[in-house]
């Protein structure tokens, strides 16, 4: 583990590092390393993560500024006990908004950064269209936009929210590759997802005592 231990820093500057733990801890938008001597100093940066790791979280850069986010083995660990696992309705209206926000705009050339955040909006009534009832769209919107995953943009159309902006390159790659399955199950595409999946999973297994 690098950086110093916070312990170990004058009292000053673990009021740094404890000052930007709580903002990247606790803001809706990457936070810019300007106004934090914990981000911009890049020793007490190193602190900083080291705190963040020792509670199974993680520094993220987020475009110009800074975001915390949980271990990819801590987020799997946690998503198998069940801690955060959304609903089935969530799911599926999450996997709606998606695929018309990202996935159908970056398949069509609209979309060309990786960002789950530049999006296109998606009307509640384009929704609709699906087979979820509209009673379970509004609900789930509803519940996903409270926890961050959803927002709303202009005259209430829908966009993937703040959350987005947390998950580590891993976790947002294994989420584009579940799109496409998704919306492909059987192209190219998918099959070579499938079939790196398999390669990865004996891998672990071997590496395992």
């Amino acid at each position: 583990m690098t950086g110093m231990a916070l312990s170990d820093l004058p009292v000053g500057r673990q009021v740094d590092v404890l000052a930007a733990l709580a903002a990247v801890e606790t803001a809706d938008q990457p936070v810019p390393p300007d106004g934090f001597r914990g981000l911009l100093d890049p020793a007490l940066r190193a602190t900083l993560d080291r705190c963040l790791r020792a509670q199974g979280r993680v520094l993220l850069k987020v475009g110009d500024g800074f975001l915390s986010g949980y271990e990819d083995d801590i987020g799997r660990q946690l998503a198998a006990e069940g801690a955060g696992v959304l609903p089935p309705d969530d799911r599926a209206v999450l996997a709606l908004v998606l695929l018309h926000c990202v996935a159908i705009p970056r398949a069509a050339g609209r979309l060309r950064s990786d960002s789950w955040l530049d999006a296109e909006p998606v009307r509640k009534q384009d929704l609709v269209l699906s087979q979820v009832p509209e009673s379970r769209i509004r609900g789930s919107v509803q519940r996903l936009r409270n926890a961050g995953i959803l927002r709303y943009g202009a005259r209430r159309s829908i966009l993937p929210g703040p959350q987005f902006a947390r998950l580590t390159p891993r976790v947002s790659a294994q989420l584009w590759e579940n799109l496409i399955l998704l919306a492909q199950p059987d192209g190219v595409m998918g099959d070579v997802i499938r079939r790196r999946r398999v390669a990865r999973n004996e891998h672990t297994k071997q590496e395992k005592p």
